[in-house]
């Protein structure tokens, strides 16, 4: 029975289910595949993915500059049709044979800022988040990939005078049209992991902080071509945090709360290796900080123990921002 209620948010929170429509219950490998299959399908209809169409990639290329030893180069490519994704590709002396996907989340200036080329008013965000992550897989010998997500960088529609992110104008919008932000975001970086595929790579990660975990989550639920992510500062119950802390419009995806939890996501990973950080006082982590996240982590290795592994997480000293702890295993 739903409870009454007088209160916005206690009126919200009474419709959030405690097991939402995809949690899995079965018990086998079996089971498990068949569940992730229809799952995922579930998830790109409500995110809008379904609506979209993809483009040829026509990709363009800006000369490389190199500096201090890296090689910088801006590209664009068309990723649906009628919408076209700027990227940077970084890259070192060190060369491994392996790609990654570096995504940015608020206050980077959007790629700018992983790439070393954010404006002097940003510098301040670059240090407290430790934006800086795309030059870690860059130094182990990674072709780092740093698109702009829809919203942030040169993709901006201009509506503030600051450096405001607009997530919540365009998924307002998108939602009007059927689709979603986060939807977008997730076809657009599968494109760019097709296009890297296309190149050779065999091997390709992805990682990002804080936005960019949960668009890092996405991809790697979504594309097999992912076979690792570093999800950082963003493993939380969508009802100890959305509708509190964290109420960026890349965050909401109609119908979301009711199909599944970010747990649930995380469980879709299954059998990935999947390396997930935060700050023991990060304020992202919810009205239950640590127990929350632990939570969820519990329902997405109810899926991996099928396949005898254990996610685990690693719980750093200190609030929000990439601690670059995951890096060991890349």
């Amino acid at each position: 029975m739903i409870m009454s209620a007088i209160n916005g948010f206690e009126f919200i929170e009474n419709r959030i289910p405690a097991v939402p429509k995809l949690r899995f219950s079965g018990k086998t490998q079996e089971e498990y595949k068949i569940y992730a299959e229809n799952a995922k399908k579930t998830l790109l209809g409500i995110l809008g993915a379904d609506k979209m169409q993809g483009a040829p990639f026509n990709v363009q290329k800006n000369e490389p500059e190199t500096t201090n030893g890296y090689v910088l180069q801006r590209c664009t490519i068309d990723t649906i049709q009628g919408l076209t994704m700027p990227f940077y590709i970084l890259s070192s002396n060190k060369y491994n044979g392996k790609a990654v996907i570096a995504l940015h989340g608020h206050g980077s200036e959007g790629k700018e800022g992983l790439a070393g080329k954010a404006s002097v008013d940003c510098t301040p965000n670059i240090e407290r988040f430790s934006y800086t992550y795309a030059f870690e897989f860059a130094d182990k010998g990674y072709t780092v990939f740093i698109p702009d997500l829809l919203g942030a960088g040169e993709r901006t529609l201009g509506i503030y005078d600051d450096t405001t992110a607009e997530c919540n104008d365009i998924n307002n919008a998108l939602i009007s049209l059927g689709m979603s932000l986060q939807g977008v975001i997730l076809f657009e970086n599968m494109r760019l992991c097709e296009y890297i595929s296309s190149l050779g790579f065999k091997d390709i990660s992805c990682c990002g902080f804080s936005g960019g975990g949960q668009a890092s989550l996405w991809l790697a639920v979504m594309d097999e071509r992912i076979s690792r992510a570093v999800v950082s500062g963003f493993l939380h119950s969508y009802k100890d945090t959305l509708i509190y802390t964290n109420r960026c419009g890349c965050n909401f995806v109609p119908l979301m709360w009711l199909y599944a939890d970010m747990g649930d996501l995380l469980a879709l990973c299954a059998p990935k290796d999947i390396y997930i950080e935060t700050g023991k006082d990060d304020n992202l982590n919810g009205t239950r900080g640590i127990d929350g996240v632990l939570e969820q982590l519990e329902i997405a290795n109810r899926c991996y123990r099928l396949f005898d592994k254990e996610l685990k997480i690693n719980i750093c000293d200190g609030m929000h921002r990439w601690y670059g702890s995951c890096m060991e295993n890349f």
